[in-house]
């Protein structure tokens, strides 16, 4: 008797799987976005840093440089001093803008603030610093905006596209290429 009941369950499952068995039928659409599904589910995300960059440094940076120009230059032309550095969000809302805020006090109370010239001597210090300032930059950056100022008084702004002033900062383009590619513009 004991053999026969544990023969049973082995018989049970025998007649069970001689009734055959019916797999449900899914749509070939369905099953593909399932297997999609169970693949996307066994990768790895790949975590990508966000760079926030550290406005006050490169503030910092900047005027290291600026306030290291020859003093011949800042007795009879001018001084530069970086008053503020900002990204604010591109008109495209996609993009980045590098807005940087540079106050010119000229030497002899003469007209000489010009937004060629301040955008040229910013150059030369973010060039001097280029590889802190360039770590600290966005992915998606547009845009240099150089905000120029005498004194207080707002005298215009000078652009360039972002990669144009990576390639100068990175000796890819040369002064000249840059020149030509440089524009006035507005305030963001």
């Amino acid at each position: 008797m004991k053999r026969f009941l544990q023969v049973v369950p082995v018989l049970f499952l025998a007649l069970l799987n001689a009734c055959g068995t019916v797999s449900p039928t899914v749509p070939g659409d369905i099953g593909t976005a399932v297997a999609q599904t169970q693949t996307a589910a066994v990768w790895t995300p790949t975590i990508s840093p966000t760079v926030d960059p550290n406005e006050q440094k490169i503030v910092e940076w900047l005027n290291a440089e600026l306030s290291a120009a020859d003093s011949l230059e800042q007795t009879l032309d001018a001084r530069y001093q970086a008053v503020d550095v900002s990204f604010p969000i591109a008109a495209n809302g996609s993009t980045i803008l590098f807005r940087v805020d540079v106050r010119c006090e000229c030497a002899s109370y003469t007209a000489c603030c010009m937004p060629e010239r301040t955008f040229v001597v910013t150059m030369w210090a973010m060039k001097k610093r280029q590889e802190k300032i360039l770590e600290q930059m966005p992915g998606n950056l547009s845009e240099l905006k150089v905000v120029c100022f005498d004194r207080l008084n707002y005298v215009g702004v000078m652009s360039a596209w972002w990669p144009d002033v990576r390639s100068y900062m990175l000796d890819q383009i040369n002064g000249s290429q840059l020149g030509s590619r440089v524009f006035r513009s507005t305030i963001p």
